[in-house]
C-alpha cells in the first residue's frame, strides 16, 4: 500500500523546485498488520538530471537545500493527511554526508514547521560510512547531536563496520530478504539491532519465510510477495 504525495507548492517558507514523493506501508511479520511509514522522495540529490550543469527550476545549490525542501514536503503532507505515524521517515542521498551544514539547517527547518528533531528517522544509506570517512562521520554524528533519529539502508551494501560509535544510534536496518537469510555478516548486524529494541525491515519477502526471517531478528516487511 501507498499513499502519493503531490502538493509540492503548498508548504510554507522558502520554496524550491519540485520533489515527488509517497508513503509505503511496512507489515508487522508478527500479525501482517499495518505499522510503519516509509518515505520514497524523487529525485534525490545525486539523482538529478545533471547535478554538474548550472542551476536551473530544477537544480538543488547543495544536499543540505534537497534535505531542507524534502522535509518541509514531508511535514506539509503529515500535515494534510492528519498522520499520528512517527517517527517520519527520510531517505537521505549520499551527497548530505559532505554539506557541513546539512545538519543544522535540517534542524531549524523542522523547528520552523513547529516539529521536534526527534520526530524525524534518517535514514542514511551504508554506502554514506563504509569507506570510513572521518568528515562523513562527523558529519553524521552531527545529525544524531541535533536529535534526529538515525536509520541505516543496507539493501545495496553492508559495508559499514558496526563500530562502538555507530551500533548504538541506528534504531532501524532495511535489509533484502533473500541477504539476511544466507549471510552471516547481515545477520549480526540484523540481531544487534533487534537486541537494541530497533526495526529490521525486509525488502521482497515471501510471506513463507516470515517465520525464518523473523528468527533472524526481522520485525516488519515492505511488498511482501504472495507464496507461489
Amino acid at each position: 500500500m501507498s499513499v502519493s504525495l503531490h502538493n509540492e507548492n503548498n508548504y510554507s517558507g522558502q520554496k524550491g523546485p519540485a520533489l515527488r514523493s509517497r508513503f509505503e506501508v511496512c507489515r508487522r511479520l508478527s500479525d501482517g498488520e499495518p505499522d510503519l511509514a516509509l518515505t520514497r522522495v524523487d529525485p534525490l540529490f545525486e539523482e538529478q538530471a545533471s547535478p554538474f550543469a548550472p542551476i536551473g527550476p530544477n537544480g538543488f545549490r547543495s544536499p543540505g537545500e534537497w534535505l531542507c525542501v524534502a522535509l518541509r514536503k514531508l511535514i506539509t503532507a503529515t500535515n494534510s493527511t492528519h498522520s499520528l505515524t512517527r517517527p517520519i521517515h527520510v531517505p537521505m542521498p549520499i551527497a548530505t554526508l559532505m554539506d557541513e551544514s546539512a545538519a543544522r539547517d535540517a534542524k531549524n527547518t523542522v523547528q520552523e514547521e513547529g516539529y521536534c528533531p526527534q520526530e524525524f528517522m534518517l535514514e542514511f544509506q551504508d554506502a554514506s560510512l563504509a569507506c570510513g570517512d572521518a568528515s562523513a562521520m562527523k558529519q553524521f554524528e552531527a545529525f544524531r547531536r541535533s536529535g534526529f533519529r538515525i536509520a541505516m539502508d543496507a539493501r545495496k551494501s553492508f559495508a559499514t563496520p558496526f563500530c562502538s560509535r555507530l551500533r548504538p544510534a541506528i534504531e532501524r536496518i532495511r535489509v533484502n530478504a533473500d541477504e539476511l537469510m544466507y549471510n552471516d555478516t547481515l545477520q549480526m548486524r540484523a540481531d544487534i539491532v533487534a537486541c537494541l529494541g530497533g526495526e529490521v525491515i525486509v525488502d521482497r519477502a515471501n510471506w513463507r519465510d516470515s517465520v525464518t526471517l523473523e528468527k533472524l531478528g526481522a520485525t516488519h516487511a515492505l511488498k511482501m510477495m504472495a507464496d507461489a
